[in-house]
């Protein structure tokens, strides 16, 4: 058992704290308030029992931690607990006041997560089936790589990029009506796009799904519309930015109404 208290001695806690990478077990030994943030990445923390509480950001990712049962209750700034073996949220943050990271984990739920977030919410590859339990609002959105079929429980309010690629989704269905940033669900079992984003301010991708038709499209564009691998749209692959109106195929031809 490597401790804390062992390897950083007796610290009091009024300024950041990076213990990262040095083999911890235990959080033995910690100040119960951190005055900054406090980075106990990399190390081979299976709880985080003994966690300070802290005014500026929380990093325990990289480790094997399979509960965030002791985690701060609220975070000044970013929250990151990617890498680790957690099954569910319980426990995480009610708040934090910048971007909240629970990638690669083993997740099955959301539950637990705060309601809204202002940076970026990245619950990538883990084993979601489900978006029930995510936040209401977030800055960005990433789902992708998980076993999502549908988008229901997805956040209603989305102020940057929202990313659902990579999963099983059959139906855009609970999408947000507006994308301020970019919006991808390619890499999908789509065959149309009905229930999707009516408005995307960067670009859309709808890549490598089996789309049949474009319609449903959103009525403006910002960016890019990306529909390449899409079998029955062969020998197309984009149009460029400032697309409106619907857009459909036709064999041999592609048609932008607008």
């Amino acid at each position: 058992m490597l401790t804390f208290r062992d390897v950083m001695g007796c610290m009091d806690g009024t300024g950041p704290i990076d213990c990262s990478g040095r083999g911890l077990t235990s959080l033995e030994g910690c100040p119960e308030i951190v005055e900054g943030a406090f980075d106990c990445s990399g190390n081979l923390l299976t709880t985080l029992e003994g966690a300070p509480a802290v005014t500026g950001s929380f990093d325990c990712s990289r480790n094997m931690i399979t509960s965030l049962d002791g985690a701060p209750k609220t975070v000044g700034g970013d929250f990151n607990c990617a890498r680790n073996l957690l099954t569910s949220l319980s426990g995480a943050p009610s708040k934090a006041r910048g971007s909240f990271d629970c990638s690669e984990n083993l997740l099955k739920s959301l539950k637990g997560a705060p309601k809204k977030i202002k940076g970026r919410f990245d619950c990538s590859h883990n084993l979601l089936a489900s978006l029930d339990g995510a936040p209401i609002q977030t800055g960005a959105f990433d789902c992708s790589g998980n076993r999502l079929t549908s988008l229901l429980g997805a956040p209603d309010e989305v102020l940057h990029d929202f990313d659902c690629s990579a999963n099983r989704i059959t139906t855009l269905a609970g999408c947000p009506d507006v994308v301020a940033g970019r919006f991808s669900c390619a890499g999908n079992r789509l065959e149309n796009l009905r229930h999707g984003p009516l408005k995307v301010n960067g670009s859309y991708d709808c890549s490598h799904n089996l789309l049949t038709t474009l319609n449903y499209a959103p009525g403006r564009i910002g960016g890019r519309f990306i529909f390449a691998g899409n079998q029955v749209l062969a020998g197309h692959a984009s149009i460029g930015k400032g697309y409106r109106s619907g857009a459909s195929i036709l064999p041999g031809r592609l048609q932008c109404a607008g």
